[in-house]
């Protein structure tokens, strides 16, 4: 009677381990289906080789591309669907991988559609539950795309920084804080400062006290999205200062400002330039006013005014000698010398040796003031 109910509880314990086995089977059946549903709808190439490069399996995006279903991979070698070159890299990057026991990265060529492309490969060394190799595992994915843009960016990265770098103006970037990011070569030059010495700091020490409170205004309307152009005063490495004539505007990353970029031709020179015009013209409009009382006091101011604006009359149309003045104006020659002679020490006229004898014109600087005083007679 005891061995019958052993009998019982054995049988009920297989039946129990029995339901259990088959409840781990669907399990394990369940997730295969779904890990291989996965695999199948990844848009990654997915394939498994043995330890002498032969293909046990493929998903069906890597099928795809070689035209097949993924069960007729199964035995086939890269010679069979690659040109030899290239089926003897992807061999020997397989025995590598293989014998280093570790999962590399690699960027290569692929055919796909009879095209090559560039695809980015993840193979790892595939190992048994006793931890001996038995082939590869191998992901890829083509980068071409990709690799074309970055190239683009690179090629217009370098044409930019080469813009930059030999640049005849300063070009300089700044953070929100007012730090140096980055400034050129041409920067370099013109300043005497280098910018590792510069690089995070702020650009405040190298303005003038005065104009500091201003360019820190414009920096911060630039931060606010508003570009500026402005003159400012830098000191240069050896204390003498130049002048600036800056463009700046904000850089933005993600839609926010997170810095400014700014553009700087000296101007110096210029300036000085204009500054030395202004006081030419000051000058000249100094010495003009005199002419002009000078002209006044001679023709209005003295006895004999009359005569002497009737030669400069004269004058001013034709250069004449003594003679021909004196027959024009029917008036005696002496007296024409006379007038000459006083019109000569100020200025008003000049004379000069054509040969035979002296012709007196209306000097350069006194011809416009006499047309004016001309036009101010008529007027009045």
């Amino acid at each position: 009677m005891n061995e019958l109910a052993e009998l019982f509880r054995r049988i009920a314990e297989l039946e129990k381990l029995k339901t259990e086995h088959k409840q781990t089977i669907e399990i394990l059946q369940a997730s295969e289906k779904k890990y291989r549903v996965l695999l199948e709808n990844l848009p990654q190439k997915i394939f498994q080789k043995d330890k002498n490069s032969v293909y046990v399996s493929c998903n069906n995006n890597y099928a795809r591309d070689l035209k097949i279903q993924p069960e007729e991979i199964i035995g086939k070698t890269d010679y069979d669907f690659y040109n030899k070159e290239l089926a003897e890299k992807y061999r020997t990057d397989d025995k590598r991988i293989m014998e280093s026991g570790k999962t590399e990265y690699i960027e290569e060529k692929y055919i796909q559609n009879g095209q090559d492309v560039v695809v980015q490969t993840v193979k790892t060394p595939l190992e048994d539950d006793k931890g001996n190799t038995i082939g590869t595992l191998g992901i890829f994915w083509d980068i071409t795309e990709r690799r074309q843009i970055e190239e683009q960016l690179k090629e217009s990265e370098e044409r930019y920084r080469t813009i930059i770098e030999y640049s005849n103006d300063m070009i300089w970037t700044l953070d929100t804080q007012g730090r140096f990011l980055f400034f050129n070569t041409r920067s370099e030059e013109i300043t005497g400062f280098k910018l590792e010495d510069w690089k995070g700091k702020s650009f405040a020490p190298l303005i003038k006290k005065d104009e500091l409170p201003k360019i820190i205004e414009v920096f911060h309307k630039t931060l606010s999205g508003e570009p500026q152009e402005y003159e400012v005063s830098v000191t240069k490495q050896d204390g003498i200062n130049i002048i600036l004539l800056v463009n700046t505007a904000p850089i933005y990353s993600k839609g926010k400002v997170v810095g400014t970029v700014s553009c700087g031709m000296d101007i110096t020179e210029r300036k000085k330039a204009e500054e030395q015009i202004k006081e030419s013209l000051k000058q000249k409009l100094k010495n003009s006013n005199k002419q002009n009382r000078l002209l006044y006091y001679l023709i209005e101011g003295t006895r004999g005014g009359k005569t002497r604006a009737l030669i400069l009359r004269q004058l001013s149309e034709k250069s004449h000698n003594a003679n021909q003045l004196a027959t024009a104006l029917n008036m005696d020659y002496k007296t024409i010398r006379h007038h000459l002679e006083i019109l000569v020490k100020y200025g008003i006229i000049t004379r000069n040796h054509d040969g035979h004898s002296v012709l007196y014109f209306v000097s350069n600087n006194i011809a416009e003031s006499l047309y004016s005083f001309d036009d101010e007679k008529n007027q009045s």
